[in-house]
């Protein structure tokens, strides 16, 4: 469903252009007919356990086609899908497939990625959040959009890790900038089957979770026979960035 579209500042060249509507994550991975209200923020964190246990319905219309954003211009989309959406979408249909054929229960799984260009899935999911927040983000965080936009470029500050688990319970995480007590500045995009936090200048690793920012050396690792990667299976009933809990945990707290 076309969602037409607006002239505005690409997030990613900077420039005022006529742009499009980006899905994030994008169309061919399970987002393309997806259904879905816009809420306030600050609603859903004040009321969660209403919208999430106790069929609260929104006041907003649901929205359909696909969740995303107007937020790169015509070149820019085109830009990222041919160079790095490929490679997002045939991980993302792994890992669906895996979690999909497996029981329920299962909480971790091992998956061997040495066909996945991981360079640029690195690329696309940082692309993920240039797109889901505002002008300010990259203001502050320019070396995010150079990173993206060589798609040769290795070159990310140490400041930078993202780390990666899977999911297919609870609700979306919207990849918006978060500055939390715990972990410092974070942010967290849940789309099934992945999740993805990227944390700013934290040193400390976030030990639940799987760290991926050594994806970036992937022409160092690419030759490899077989490449695992473990990766934790977690609910987000809640839109707290780094709430895990399950629904017994939390109806019962």
């Amino acid at each position: 469903m076309s969602k037409g579209t607006r002239i505005g500042k690409c997030k990613l060249c900077l420039e005022t252009k006529e742009l499009n509507f980006e899905h994030i994550p994008p169309r061919s991975a399970f987002n393309k007919d997806t259904k879905y209200y816009i809420l306030d923020q600050t609603e859903l964190y004040k009321k969660a356990k209403e919208y999430t246990f106790e069929n609260l319905k929104p006041k907003s219309r649901k929205e359909q086609g696909g969740i995303g954003e107007f937020s790169f211009c015509f070149d820019c989309n085109g830009f990222l899908g041919s160079n790095y959406v490929r490679t997002y979408k045939k991980f993302s249909h792994m890992a669906m497939s895996i979690i999909q054929s497996n029981d329920k229960k299962v909480k971790a799984f091992q998956l061997n990625i040495s066909e996945i260009n991981l360079l640029k899935f690195l690329k696309q999911i940082t692309a993920i959040f240039i797109a889901s927040n505002n002008h300010s983000f990259t203001e502050s965080y320019p070396e995010l959009l150079d990173f993206v936009r060589n798609e040769k470029s290795t070159e990310l500050s140490d400041r930078f890790r993202f780390y990666m688990y899977l999911n297919n319970e609870g609700q979306n995480r919207n990849g918006h900038i978060h500055f939390t007590n715990l972990y410092g500045t974070v942010c967290e995009f849940t789309y099934s089957p992945f999740g993805f936090v990227l944390s700013i200048d934290n040193p400390k690793r976030i030990m639940q979770l799987s760290e991926i920012t050594n994806f970036k050396h992937y022409e160092n690792i690419k030759m490899l026979d077989k490449l695992p990667i473990i990766l934790n299976k977690y609910p987000t009933y809640y839109p707290f960035p780094l709430d895990y809990r399950t629904e017994k945990e939390l109806n019962d707290s």
